[in-house]
C-alpha cells in the first residue's frame, strides 16, 4: 500500500512503473484512489471512486437481513460499520450509583423524550431532540444523563467493550443494550438541563411521577441531527 500525493502522481506517474506487475492500486491522500494498468505498451492510470474499489473486492453477495425499527440511516466509514436508529418518547429505567450518596443502586423511571442513538465501529454518541418523530433537520440537545461528553459520546466504561462483538446490526442492538444496563454514576452530570445546570440528576429524580419530559428545560447543542451525524463519521 502506498500513501502518495495525488498531483505528483498524476505528473509523474513513472515514478512507480509496474515492473513485473500487471496492475496496482494505489492508495492516495485524502481517501483517492487511482488504478494503475498496462495498456498495450504503455501504463495508464485512472482515478476510481470508494464504491468501485468496495464492489471489486466483494464478489459474494451482501445481505442486511431484517432493519430493526427505528434505524434510519447506516453506512460504512473509515471507522467501520455505523447505524443510526431513532428512539420515540418513553419512559425508561436507568440504574444509578450513589444518587444519595449512601453508595447504594437506585432505578429511577424517567419520562425520555426522543433520541437518537448512533453506533460508528465501536463508538456510541445519543442526542435529545425535540420531535416525537424522527427528521434529520431536527435541532439536537443534550441528553440528559450522566456518563455522556460534550459532543454526544457515551462513556460505556471498560467492561462493556463493543470491539468484541462482530460489526452489523447486532453489535447496534447489543450497544443499546450496554447504555440502558450500565449504571450511570456522577462524571458528566453538569450542562444538561436549565434549572439544574450542575447536576442533571436532582432534575431526574423530581420527574418520577412526570408523563413527559420538560422539553425546554433541554439544553441545546445549537446544530442538526444531520450535521452530527457527518461530524462523526467524517472523522
Amino acid at each position: 500500500m502506498l500513501t502518495l500525493d495525488p498531483l505528483r502522481d498524476t505528473l509523474k506517474p513513472d515514478g512507480y512503473p509496474l515492473i513485473e506487475a500487471e496492475a496496482k492500486l494505489l492508495f492516495l491522500k485524502g481517501g483517492h484512489y487511482c488504478f494503475q494498468y498496462r495498456q498495450g505498451e504503455r501504463e495508464t492510470y485512472k482515478f476510481l471512486s470508494p464504491e468501485t474499489v468496495r464492489a471489486a473486492f466483494h464478489h459474494e453477495s451482501i445481505d442486511s437481513g431484517w432493519i430493526p425499527s427505528g434505524v434510519q440511516r447506516l453506512g460504512i466509514c473509515r471507522q467501520g460499520q455505523w447505524y443510526v436508529q431513532f428512539k420515540p418518547p418513553a419512559k425508561r429505567t436507568f440504574t444509578f450509583t450513589n444518587l444519595n450518596g449512601d453508595g447504594e443502586t437506585l432505578c429511577l423511571s424517567i419520562p425520555m423524550m426522543g433520541t437518537v442513538f448512533m453506533l460508528c465501529g465501536d463508538h456510541c454518541y445519543i442526542w435529545a431532540i425535540k420531535q416525537r418523530t424522527f427528521t434529520p433537520d431536527a435541532p439536537i440537545y443534550h441528553v440528559p444523563l450522566p456518563n455522556i461528553f460534550g459532543g454526544g459520546s457515551i462513556c460505556m466504561g471498560v467492561e462493556n467493550n463493543l470491539s468484541n462483538y462482530p460489526e452489523g446490526l447486532e453489535r447496534l442492538a447489543k450497544a443499546w443494550r450496554m447504555f440502558m444496563a450500565a449504571p450511570f454514576n456522577n462524571h458528566l452530570v453538569d450542562g444538561k438541563s436549565h434549572t439544574h445546570p450542575q447536576d442533571v440528576r436532582k432534575k431526574l429524580i423530581q420527574l418520577q411521577k412526570s408523563n413527559r419530559y420538560p422539553l425546554n428545560d433541554l439544553v441545546p447543542y445549537n446544530t442538526s441531527v444531520q450535521a452530527a451525524i457527518n461530524m462523526v463519521i467524517n472523522r
